[in-house]
């Protein structure tokens, strides 16, 4: 028996050693997560678009216009901020529905809320002023 811990022993320990040293060498997975941030007048919100890169959306709630910027990061010769486009969304914040492939549109749901007696009381809603 103890010849068997012998040979099992030392065969164990480098096992661990080994797999330490793979914990070690590997590095850490680390996944970007989008971030928003709110002034008096601007919001600024960032979502990761691809591998070492981020869009950043900026909106003016004064003018209702948003503009979206590409970053890049990675190699000093290959970092930038590109200007993608800008709207003003203004009219778009106004439609109940665009491409919207939802299971219900807004006047069917609108329409099942007061069937049920539900009155639509928040303020920003058509129905609730």
């Amino acid at each position: 028996m103890k010849a068997f811990f012998a040979q099992i022993l030392p065969l164990c320990a480098a096992a661990a050693a080994g797999a330490a040293l793979v914990t070690a060498l590997e590095p850490t997975p680390v996944a970007a997560q989008g971030t928003a941030d709110a002034g008096s007048r601007y919001v600024a919100a960032t979502g990761q678009y691809m591998d070492n890169t981020s869009l950043l959306y900026v909106l003016d709630q004064e003018t209702q216009r948003l503009a979206v910027y590409e970053a890049r990061g990675g190699a000093a010769n290959s970092r930038r901020v590109t200007f993608i486009g800008a709207r003003n969304i203004e009219l778009d914040t106004l439609l109940d529905g665009f491409n919207d492939e939802s299971e219900f549109s807004h006047a069917e749901l609108e329409e099942e809320f007061r069937a049920n007696g539900n009155v639509l009381t928040e303020t920003g809603t058509k129905a609730g002023g």
